[in-house]
């Protein structure tokens, strides 16, 4: 069953009129249909908690050790720092050996591509 609206249509010379229309139904969206995946914890309240409750202590426990590890490598900078050793040279250093040799070679050529441009190159 067809409902009777109006639409508004626009004539020759700009003039506006309202007509009759049906309004017809949109069609059916095709493709995938959406998932649903159940509340767990509407589901199976106490144990869907409880796992809950785990993955949040796993989490913490790794940001604790996250900070445990930062505050080592804190420690092995100042003891650096202490012998002597440029802690920024070393940093560096560390950044070099993670890229590719093929990344270290085309960041220095291009280093010294600008650099030899800038007249600071000998």
């Amino acid at each position: 069953m067809n409902a009777l609206t109006m639409r508004t249509v626009r004539g020759a010379g700009g003039l506006t009129r309202h007509v009759p229309s049906f309004a017809v139904a949109a069609p059916a969206k095709r493709g995938r249909k959406a998932r649903i995946v159940p509340d767990p914890i509407k589901t199976n309240g106490e144990a869907a908690a409880e796992e809950m409750r785990l993955l949040i202590e796993r989490i913490e426990r790794m940001d604790e050790e996250i900070r445990n590890a930062q505050d080592d490598r804190k420690d092995v900078l100042a003891e650096a720092r202490g012998r002597g050793y440029d802690t920024k040279a070393m940093l560096d250093i560390i950044a070099r050996r993670r890229k590719s040799r093929e990344d270290v070679a085309e960041r220095d050529a291009m280093l010294e591509t600008y650099l030899q441009a800038l007249g600071m190159l000998a």
